[in-house]
């Protein structure tokens, strides 16, 4: 494996707001930065404009935080800053094989199972087809690379928040968010 890379520093911000019809409504957002050991979180700062009682919740495999908050009827906005360092740790692509599945990690194993927006159960025959016969490892995932950059267009506009990979494919045509999915899930497919 190389060295890491110099860090890359990301300074973002999300803003929120909503119209609260009905007290005691309920929201789970997912805005704020993970702290991992590849991300460092320089800064941050979270306000909520209501003053109600946040509950936080951390994902022990993914360190994904949650927020959870029951909101009073009338505006809600909620705002995140953050900087971020992340570390990107590559190896030599010749030194990065596909592991058989018995010999995978455990704590690996929940990300080949499909998803809402990676539905590799579903796009498994069209994988296959394209890709189940090549060599396996980097290759393998550069191929998959190709092949969506060469059959997917960027289209600003051109999908929701709950467009997937099968809608991707299908319409062959997406935005960033869009290409990320699709290339997951044809990779759990092989």
């Amino acid at each position: 494996m190389q060295p890491s890379q110099p860090a890359v520093r990301l300074r973002f911000s999300i803003d929120l707001s909503y119209d609260v019809l009905a007290a005691g409504s309920d929201f789970i957002f997912n805005v704020q930065a993970a702290r991992t050991t590849s991300q460092l979180v320089l800064q941050e700062k979270l306000d909520v404009s209501q003053p109600v009682a946040l509950n936080a919740y951390i994902d022990p495999s993914t360190s994904t935080r949650y927020l959870r908050l029951r909101a009073n009827a009338g505006p809600l906005r909620v705002h995140y800053d953050a900087t971020v360092d992340i570390v990107h740790y590559r190896g030599l692509p010749d030194s990065l094989p596909e592991v058989a599945i018995p010999d995978l990690p455990g704590h690996v194993l929940p990300y080949l199972f499909p998803s809402r927006y990676c539905q590799s159960d579903r796009l498994n025959t069209f994988a296959m087809s394209q890709f189940g016969s090549l060599w396996q490892g980097y290759s393998r995932v550069e191929a998959i690379r190709a092949w969506v950059q060469n059959h997917v267009a960027f289209t600003s506009n051109s999908s929701s928040g709950t467009t997937s990979a099968c809608d991707t494919l299908l319409e062959k045509r997406g935005v960033c968010r869009d290409f990320a999915p699709l290339m997951i899930a044809l990779c759990r497919a092989v």
